[in-house]
Formats: C-alpha cells, sequence, structure tokens
C-alpha cells in the first residue's frame, strides 16, 4: 500500500487477521458515526416512497397503474420492495458509498475482497462523483430479462391456492356459534397461539400471545361475542420444518380450537379472482420490465442499478401482489359469513393487516387495531406522507401511551381523533400476575439459587429486516462475560418465531456452563419475572421487563430501543463492544439500579399509561363505542381491476 493510502475496512470479520499481520486500517465505524446510519436508513425509506410516485408508463406512477376494488397495490407493493427484495439495500450501500468518498475525498479508490455487488455499486458511485476506480465494474447480474425462478413460484402459488380452496371444499362451511351479541371478529396469527400456566389456578390454557386476555374478556361481555380467524402456518416461518407444512396440509385448519384459519374461506370463488389478479399481474410484469420509466426508477443519486433488480420487479409483481390478493379476497369471505360488527387486529400495517383493513372497509365493517410492539421512527409500515391518505388505514386504533399516539400523527399522519390512548392489557396483566407468583420457587425450578444473579436474554439471532438488528453477533461476548462473572445464570427464552439451535451452537463452542437455552415456547412473562435483568437488542419485552420493575441492557446499539437508553431507562452496549462491564453495572451497582428505577416510573407514564390496570376497560368501552356507531355490515361488491 503506497505513502498516503488509507485501507478502509468495509466488514469487521477482517479486523483481527489484520491487527496480528500488523497492517494499519481505518473501520468504516471510524468514519460514518450513528448519525450516519440513520441517515443512510432514511434515505431508503425515502427512495422507496418515492419510487411508487415515480412515472413508469405513459406518465403514470405504479400508484396509478395498478389497483383491486378500488385499493392501489402500491400499498402491498411497497412493503415488499422495502423488505423483501435487494433493491433498499443497494440504495443504503450507494448512500454509505457517497458518505464514505465525501467524508475521505480520495482521489482513486480500488476494491480487496468486496462482493461482486457491493464493488459494481462502489463503481457506479465513484463514476458518479468524478473519483477513479480501479478494478471490474460489473457484477455479472442478470438484468431485467425473464426471472424464470419466480415466475415459476408464482405459478406454484396459484397450484397451491387451488388446492387450498379444494381443500376448503373438502371441510365445508366453517359453522358459526349461534351469536348472542354482536359478533367481533379477531384476526390473529396461528404461530402465536400458545399455552400457558394460570399462576393464581395453576390450570394449563390457550391463550392469543397478543390479544392475550381481551379474547376471553370480549367473550365475557354480555352484548359482545368474539370470533377468531387466524392466519398463517400453525408454527412459525423459522422454526417451520417439512412434518409441520405435511401437518398444516393435512389438517382442516381450525376444525375445533379456538381459532377458524383463513383458509377455511379459500373457496372456488377466492381462487378465480386470485388466478385473474395474477394473469393481470404478469401482464403488468411484462410491460414494466420493458419500460424506461422502470429501468430509471431502479437508481439512486446518480447510480443506476436496474441491471441488479430484475427479480426485486418480477417479485414485487408476481409473488407480492397475487398474494394480496388472495388476502383481501381470503378477509372478505371471512367477513360476508361471520358478518361482524366490527374486526379487531394487530400488525394492521403488514401485507396481511392492509388488506384485512382493505376488505372491511368494503364490507362497511369498522376497525380496530391494537398496537402489539414497540413503535419507533424508522418503523416504515407506519410512515405515510401526507398524499397517503388512500393506504389502508383502521378507522380506530388502540395504542400504549402518548409516545406511540405522538409518533403516529407526526410520522404516520394519522387523524389524532382515531387514537386512542388504552394502555396495554397485556402489561396490566403482568402486574396482575406477578402478585400471585412464589419468586423464589420459580427461580428455583429454573436452577437458580439464592446467591445466583439471573439473566433473562429475549432476542432475534437474525434480523427480520435490514433496519431490525438482532442478537447474533453479540450473543458470543455475553455468553463469555456470564462466564467470567461466575455467579451469573443466563437463561436465553428464543423468539417464537426462531429456533433454539443457533443459541446452542454458539454455547456448545465456547463450552459455556452457565448458559442456558430455553424452548421458544417458554413463558416469558415468568422468566422476567424471575429475572435480575432482561437483555434484548429490539423487543418489546424490554418495555415488559420496565413494566416489572427489571432493569434491561440493549446491546448491538443503536438499536430501535435507543430512545429508551437515551432516556436512561436502560443502559446500551454499542455494537462490537463488550458487555461485560454493563452487565456487572445492571446486575451488582446498587446506584445504577437506582438511577434506572427512577427513570423507568417516568418512562412508563408517556409510553404506557402509567400501567394502571384499566387498558381492558378501555379497550371495551371503545369496542361498544365503535358498535353503537356503525349498523349491520353490508355485503362486499365490485369486481377487481387491476390497471387503469
Amino acid at each position: 500500500m503506497g505513502a498516503g493510502a488509507t485501507l478502509l475496512l468495509w466488514s469487521d470479520e477482517q479486523a483481527r487477521a489484520l491487527e496480528q499481520a500488523g497492517i494499519p486500517f481505518t473501520p468504516v465505524a471510524r468514519v460514518l458515526g450513528p448519525s450516519d446510519a440513520d441517515a443512510v436508513d432514511e434515505a431508503a425509506m425515502t427512495w422507496t416512497k418515492e419510487w411508487g410516485r415515480r412515472p413508469l408508463v405513459d406518465g403514470k406512477s405504479f400508484r396509478q397503474l395498478l389497483e383491486w376494488k378500488g385499493v392501489s397495490l402500491w400499498w402491498f407493493a411497497e412493503l415488499y420492495l422495502h423488505h423483501s427484495t435487494g433493491a433498499t439495500r443497494r440504495v443504503r450501500l450507494v448512500e454509505t458509498f457517497h458518505r464514505l468518498l465525501a467524508a475521505l475525498s480520495p482521489e482513486e479508490v480500488e476494491s480487496v475482497g468486496l462482493a461482486a455487488e457491493e464493488r459494481t455499486l462502489l463503481a457506479r458511485t465513484c463514476n458518479a462523483r468524478g473519483v477513479l476506480f480501479h478494478g471490474p465494474r460489473r457484477s455479472g447480474a442478470a438484468g431485467f430479462g425473464p426471472a424464470s425462478l419466480v415466475s415459476l413460484g408464482s405459478r406454484w402459488n396459484t397450484v397451491k391456492t387451488l388446492l387450498s380452496a379444494m381443500k376448503a371444499a373438502f371441510g365445508g362451511t366453517p359453522r358459526l356459534p349461534r351469536s348472542s351479541g354482536r359478533r367481533i371478529l379477531f384476526l390473529s396469527h396461528a404461530a402465536f397461539w400458545q399455552r400457558r400456566r394460570d399462576p393464581t389456578t395453576g390450570e394449563t390454557r390457550e391463550y392469543e400471545h397478543y390479544f392475550d386476555r381481551l379474547i376471553p374478556d370480549v367473550d365475557a361481555d354480555p352484548g359482545l361475542e368474539a370470533f377468531v380467524v387466524a392466519v398463517g402456518p400453525r408454527a412459525a416461518f423459522r422454526r417451520r420444518g417439512a412434518s409441520d407444512r405435511m401437518s398444516d396440509w393435512a389438517r382442516l385448519h381450525g376444525a375445533g380450537g379456538r381459532y377458524v384459519h383463513v383458509n377455511r374461506f379459500t373457496s372456488l370463488a377466492v381462487f378465480r379472482e386470485t388466478l385473474r389478479a395474477t394473469r393481470e399481474a404478469r401482464r403488468a410484469w411484462r410491460s414494466l420490465r420493458r419500460s424506461p420509466g422502470a429501468h430509471e426508477a431502479f437508481s439512486y443519486r446518480g447510480v443506476p442499478f436496474a441491471d441488479l433488480s430484475g427479480r426485486d420487479l418480477a417479485a414485487t409483481l408476481l409473488l407480492q401482489l397475487p398474494w394480496a390478493i388472495r388476502s383481501y379476497e381470503e378477509m372478505a369471505a371471512a367477513l360476508a359469513a361471520v358478518r361482524p360488527a366490527a374486526l379487531c387486529l394487530y400488525a394492521e400495517s403488514s401485507g396481511w393487516g392492509r388488506a384485512a383493513l382493505a376488505a372491511s372497509r368494503a364490507a362497511g365493517v369498522a376497525s380496530l387495531a391494537i398496537q402489539h410492539g414497540i413503535l419507533y421512527p424508522k418503523y416504515y409500515s407506519y410512515r405515510h406522507d401526507p398524499d397517503e391518505a388512500d393506504c389502508p388505514l383502521p378507522d380506530r386504533t388502540a395504542v400504549f401511551g402518548e409516545a406511540a399516539r405522538r409518533l403516529l400523527v407526526s410520522l404516520g399522519h394519522y387523524r389524532p381523533e382515531s387514537l386512542s390512548v388504552t394502555g396495554s392489557p397485556k402489561f396490566d396483566d403482568l402486574v396482575r400476575s406477578a402478585s400471585a407468583v412464589d419468586r423464589g420457587a420459580l427461580r428455583a425450578s429454573l436452577g437458580a439459587s439464592d446467591h445466583d444473579r439471573l439473566v433473562v436474554v429475549a432476542s432475534r439471532f437474525r434480523g427480520i429486516r435490514q433496519t431490525h438488528q438482532s442478537i447474533g453477533s453479540a450473543f458470543p461476548a455475553l455468553a463469555r462475560a456470564v462466564e467470567e462473572l461466575g455467579n451469573v445464570l443466563c437463561l436465553v427464552k428464543p423468539h417464537p418465531a426462531e429456533p433454539a439451535a443457533p443459541y446452542e451452537a454458539v454455547i456448545r463452542e465456547l463450552r459455556a456452563r452457565r448458559v442456558r437455552v430455553l424452548s421458544p415456547s417458554s413463558d416469558l412473562m415468568e422468566l422476567i419475572q424471575a429475572a435480575d435483568a432482561l437483555v434484548t437488542v429490539e423487543s418489546l419485552s424490554a418495555v415488559e421487563a420496565l413494566v416489572l420493575d427489571r432493569p434491561v441492557l440493549v446491546l448491538n446499539m443503536p438499536t430501535n430501543l435507543r430512545e429508551m437508553v437515551d432516556q436512561g431507562v436502560a443502559l446500551g452496549v454499542g455494537s462490537g463492544e463488550d458487555p461485560a462491564p454493563a452487565l456487572r453495572d445492571v446486575l451488582f451497582d446498587a446506584e445504577i439500579r437506582g438511577r434506572l428505577e427512577a427513570a423507568r416510573r417516568l418512562y412508563l407514564s408517556d409510553v404506557a399509561r402509567g400501567v394502571d390496570g384499566r387498558a381492558t376497560e378501555r379497550i371495551l368501552a371503545l369496542v361498544h363505542e365503535m358498535v353503537e356507531e356503525t349498523g349491520p355490515p353490508g355485503p362486499s361488491s365490485g369486481r377487481g381491476v387491476i390497471g387503469s
């Protein structure tokens, strides 16, 4: 390396080897800080929003070109394009390269060891800035030509829809109980139905992870009746094996149990509509892949990448849109059969949630969304620009506290009158159940002695999106820190959607004796009650721990829990840093634990309405208010049309 040259380390994986070889280098983190990372995320979100507005064919944007029964299909396409394709990853790379080049002002750049696509985008960014680049410039990726695997996947999805319709026809129409009150349709996810022991009665009962006590409380109300429709597989996707798939196909979903699966409403009429939509989506894909406007749309800050994004366009049109329309039609069929007075759901900003909201709007059914997790500024699906009022939104939304209300108004442009601050039924239930728990006996059952400090880990091992952090990269260092402290026991509760295997592999490799992995179905609330501290990265369990007066340690900062750390409510450890000092502080330093406790009270008053025990009461009152405002639902009408 010549004089005056800088070796910029793109990946931390090679840092140790360079240090041992005595080669000086500069890590990217030393050039770009947290504010740059925020700007990169903002760039990706802005690019996606603008992609939907750009003229693609005959001066019309995606938002104008593609619709279904009066609903723009952009509201489903944007989620897939942003979260499930490589397009926004490329935007992030280009923005990062621009920022690095602006900070370092090199005259020449050479890449060594970068992945082919990274090298290609770096070369193009250098070209856009007039910087000489040395090395190959193309990744060899296919362009906007035929995406054969995506096309085959789309055809297979059509076959699966037909098979689902045949299975539903064989199972017959789901029987509905006689209604003794106004029926409330709860839209749930099958993977989040679990079993747990009631601490007051000792009985084991089935419950829905997010709705929890709300469903039985609605059933207990003399004027209401709960009816639950579930979507998705019974086993979460990351834990779903071949036997789970076979079991899903063999059973008639929801025959018995607490819910009816939405596939029971996949009629032949739903299949015909999905088939029609798939054919129209395929025609739209053939048109757009030849469109100069679509090619130009796949670019950012003077860097084109349409030649890298052929699969992205194909998958958005051929996979996401038919799936979204099938979801809409299934929900429309469920609403027509159940005829509820109101729809209650969570994850309402997801693809399934938006489909359900659009169908309920068409059917004249009022909708109520229940906040189910932490809302943060980078939550893309909750961000709406002022010109996005036609995106399917719930009629009313029950939020935990004023913090969520402020965010939805400022970044989501929600109507303030549509938001009700209710608190969280789950948080209220935590406080009630904690009073009935014998903490000593619970700790003993988990193998924690009186002298042990018990740490519970609750996080995803792998992130589900580029905007979400996970604990995988920090877990080895955490396990080593636990072993070094000696009288600390660490119990890992994997996320319900993930297997335990990745954690177990790290523990075996380190031969850690004081770190154990529990089943993903373990009762997290019992674990938090037994714990002396919670360790996480991005999880609602952080707030749940605060509700139970347990200190929280956040790893791999900055994360979407950064505000919690900034307000002094939790301790944070930066990505790549040793967690041992912070773990020692959160477990053993009385002054720090006292300071965290004082900050928790102020935080919970803003985030969860102080956890006053009345959240379910407020939500039930909101349901009654909505039911009284609306009459019986009318039938859905209108045929879907893709195109203007």
